[in-house]
């Protein structure tokens, strides 16, 4: 007989109680200074307000430690109210109550879920002609750590038996209003301690970040796909092709990176050091390791629900990487989930499915080679410099590029003698 794990690893370590308000304030002024200056670069506006919210919700931390969940959770919802409507914040929080009192049994649990987080938003959405539309990000965000605690409850890894200010902490963090990230419950139910330097050093990483892109922005105003009709695509020169498909690679990069990078710069302002979402992926050298590097909190969720249930590495682990790298582009980026309409178009569907199918065979090929070759999947994952990792890196990113003119060319039609098939047959010389 097992014993569920405790809690007890989450609670504040007594060290944290000592760090002065003033520093905290420093901490939050550097934090949300960047953040102000770079959201906007990325596409997100955080309101006065917002930010004032956050700032005294992290000072709080500093004054009450002994009640970091408790404050967490109150930041977030003070955030809701906010940046929402008051009726869709109260349907926000009203769900995280009802989804806790159905924890103990699964079939409740996601019976509540579907009614709550999709059949009602999307009803009431169609019903109103549009006026009633939930906090759709939210709602997603709801699903996703539901379906990560399920797994991880029924694994034996987390207890069901979590305390109120345990189980807010999961779904009301206060970065989710900014940027929903799915985190299981390990990564929220642990000890909590703002590191200065990593607070800081995040805050760096979204001003360069924000700056980068802003200059690719500038410096290559026809580096957009939206620049272009499909027409002149397809009429540019090989070269030429490859620069757009490089620089709209690079740009999504940096977007993707920078906004992940916000939300977790105000979860470490909120003690928890968690470790940055994007790690060197342009520096990838093979496909597996650019999904090592690529969006960790998303693949971390990806293993939990599909590919380790499904029986991981042990058995079929081609199909187990397939359906992993399928679900996640009909899952998580289709946008049904996210989205209020009952009915989505077949190219979020299909786009998404076409695009994770190449990735999915990428690494597919890359395991197969080294099972011949009998490398470790899991050696050789060292950032270093050698002459053979130079091609294979420059490799693996023209790969990736490549691929991302399925998703980022939506101006362009899917066939056609100028439609994006015809553009990627076209960078290879077809």
């Amino acid at each position: 007989m097992t014993t569920a794990p405790s809690l007890a690893i989450g609670r504040p370590q007594r060290t944290w109680a000592a760090r002065p308000v003033v520093t905290q304030a420093i901490l939050a002024a550097a934090a949300l200074a960047a953040i102000w200056v770079a959201g906007p670069v990325f596409g997100l506006e955080v309101p006065a307000g917002a930010a004032t919210m956050l700032a005294v919700g992290s000072l709080a931390l500093a004054v009450w430690p002994a009640r970091a969940r408790e404050i967490s959770v109150l930041a977030c919802v003070a955030l809701l109210v906010v940046s929402l409507r008051p009726a869709r914040a109260a349907y926000h929080l009203a769900l995280v109550v009802v989804l806790y009192g159905c924890r103990r049994r699964t079939w409740k649990l996601f019976l509540a879920l579907g009614l709550g987080a999709v059949v009602v938003p999307k009803a009431l959405y169609a019903a109103s002609g549009g006026r009633a539309a939930l906090d759709a990000a939210g709602l997603a965000s709801i699903i996703f750590v539901t379906l990560y605690w399920a797994r991880e409850a029924r694994s034996g890894k987390t207890p069901v038996s979590a305390a109120p200010a345990d189980w807010g902490a999961l779904y009301l963090m206060p970065f989710n209003p900014i940027y929903a990230i799915a985190f299981g419950p390990n990564d929220v139910w642990r000890a909590r301690r703002v590191d200065g330097r990593l607070v800081l050093a995040g805050a760096a990483v979204c001003l360069l970040k924000a700056g980068g892109l802003l200059a690719l922005r500038r410096a290559f105003p026809l580096g957009n796909y939206a620049a272009w009709s499909p027409e002149a695509l397809a009429a540019l020169p090989a070269g030429r092709l490859w620069g757009v498909v490089a620089l709209n690679y690079l740009r999504l990069v940096l977007l993707l990176s920078g906004l992940a990078e916000a939300g977790i710069l105000v979860a470490r302002l909120y003690g928890w050091p968690l470790p940055a979402p994007f790690r060197f992926a342009l520096l990838a050298w093979n496909p597996v390791e650019l999904w090592r590097r690529w969006g960790i909190y998303t693949r971390k969720f990806l293993l939990k629900t599909v590919y380790f249930p499904l029986g991981g590495s042990e058995r079929h682990r081609f199909r187990n990487v397939m359906s992993t790298f399928l679900a996640s582009a009909l899952v998580l980026h289709s946008g049904w989930l996210g989205s209020p309409y009952w009915i989505v178009g077949t190219g979020g569907w299909r786009d998404h499915a076409i695009y994770f199918g190449l990735q999915g065979l990428a690494v597919c090929a890359c395991l197969a080679v080294w099972q011949v070759t009998g490398k470790d999947s899991g050696s050789d994952r060292a950032l270093r410099w050698s002459p053979a990792r130079v091609p294979a890196t420059l490799a693996t990113q023209a790969f990736s590029a490549w691929a991302h003119i399925i998703i980022l060319a939506q101006g362009v039609p899917l066939t056609g003698p100028s439609g994006r098939f015809r553009l990627m047959a076209r960078c290879l010389g077809l």
